[in-house]
């Protein structure tokens, strides 16, 4: 095992001067992807886009008072004053009337089983872990079956996007204070410059002003950053592009119950519908359960254990509650003072325009081979977790997660598998 975890390890501590290693457990072979399911990933992505433009165009026809205004009300939720009402019905009124688009360049979907996507994250993390594992498997291909279906490295793929994206030179700022794993990050973006992409902060021949493609891990990053005027007045006038566009619609949770909200479901053709888990809001006095059922927050909390097969989310702006796994609770498992605690908590936050969600749990448990650091090679069955990584011109790459809990997230249990 010293020579797989030595060179994982390697990877990002010599590259980066740090002692952190590699955190996960890398999968004993390459995932095996059914050719059907990898071409659903691929058809997704425009499916992904049109629900993406139809949610914005919802949100400004809301703001501008042609829709119901519960819509922006809903995505708005928590943001204060100086960026909600007012700045983002500008904002989308300026991209509708320069053409601008506002879908994220560069995504990442987890889906619980493939074709239900569970949330869509801009960037999101995790590019690290795809190229690390891309690195690894070439390396001792002839240890591990098969190679990775991509044609090249994560960080090769993403600099050739972005360069056809921007028709130019990429000339990237970062913003990593919101970075879940920073230094993943740190080690993706230093693998991209081996591909041609130039940051600020790294090549002493860029400066601030010459960026033409800022990447944040968050709405309020982008608010925060100290060029931003600069960088807005660009954006607006088709000068820079950004990653995550700098507004809200698409880093919060609430946009995913609206193919099924009675007041926007009509919006969405059966085909969106069908990529999500069925996601409806926790209105405290009137929860809409899949079959159509009506109740109120108290009468689910007392539904039995097997019909709250759901996911409680948050799914406002407060990002101290929206990144990771928190803020994310399985309703079957909830019981006694816990579920006392959070049926107050939601009420209680309905009130002040904190809003959750919940969505239909699915779940996928399979056995898989992986390798322990301290005791080879090991099999286990455990939840399991899909996630495609999506650039302008479509599908980058899989990733596949495996973890002995219903949260699956980058934990050091979690074991890690490429397609």
């Amino acid at each position: 095992m010293d020579k797989y975890f030595s060179f994982l390890d390697n990877q990002i501590n010599d590259l980066l001067r740090v002692d952190i290693g590699f955190s996960t457990c890398p999968a004993a072979d390459i995932y095996p992807l059914q050719p059907e399911v990898m071409q659903g990933y691929q058809k997704r992505h425009e499916l992904i886009q049109k629900f993406q433009d139809i949610t914005s165009d919802l949100f400004l026809a809301s703001l501008a008072q042609e829709a119901d205004p519960a819509i922006a009300g809903l995505i708005i939720n928590e943001l204060p004053q100086s960026f909600g009402w007012n700045w983002h019905r500008e904002l989308h009124e300026r991209a509708r009337e320069m053409e601008i688009s506002l879908q994220p360049a560069f995504f990442r979907t987890d889906e619980v089983v493939p074709g239900k996507i569970s949330e869509i994250q801009s960037p999101g993390s995790l590019w690290c872990q795809c190229e690390q594992l891309y690195s690894f498997y070439e390396h001792f291909s002839q240890d591990f079956k098969g190679k990775p279906v991509f044609p090249g490295s994560m960080a090769g793929q993403f600099a050739r996007d972005l360069k056809k994206h921007l028709d130019d030179q990429p000339l990237v700022h970062h913003l990593l204070d919101n970075a879940s794993v920073q230094s993943g990050m740190r080690f993706f973006l230093q693998r991209t410059r081996d591909h041609g992409v130039r940051y600020f902060g790294y090549d002493k021949d860029v400066s601030a002003y010459d960026c033409n493609f800022i990447r944040a891990h968050a709405f309020h990053g982008l608010m925060s950053d100290n060029y931003f005027k600069t960088r807005f007045d660009a954006w607006q006038n088709k000068r820079l592009h950004y990653d995550l566009p700098p507004s809200i619609v698409f880093d919060e949770k609430i946009p995913l119950i609206f193919p099924f909200w009675e007041k926007t479901r009509d919006m969405y053709p059966d085909e969106i519908r069908e990529i999500f888990p069925y996601t409806t809001l926790v209105d405290p006095e009137n929860i809409v359960l899949e079959d159509g059922e009506h109740m109120d927050i108290h009468e689910f909390f007392q539904l039995p254990r097997k019909r709250r097969d759901y996911f409680l989310k948050y799914a406002g702006c407060d990002l101290d509650a929206n990144w990771g796994s928190k803020g994310v609770y399985s309703m079957q498992a909830m019981t006694g003072n816990t579920a006392e605690r959070i049926e107050s908590l939601l009420t209680e936050g309905y009130k002040h325009n904190r809003y959750w969600i919940l969505q239909k749990s699915y779940s996928v448990k399979e056995d898989i081979a992986y390798l322990d650091r301290s005791s080879g090679l090991q099999e286990t069955t455990a939840t399991a977790k899909y996630s495609g990584f999506y650039g302008p011109s479509g599908l980058m790459g899989i990733l596949v997660m495996h973890r002995p809990f219903y949260k699956v997230h980058g934990a050091g249990d979690t074991i890690v598998s490429l397609c």
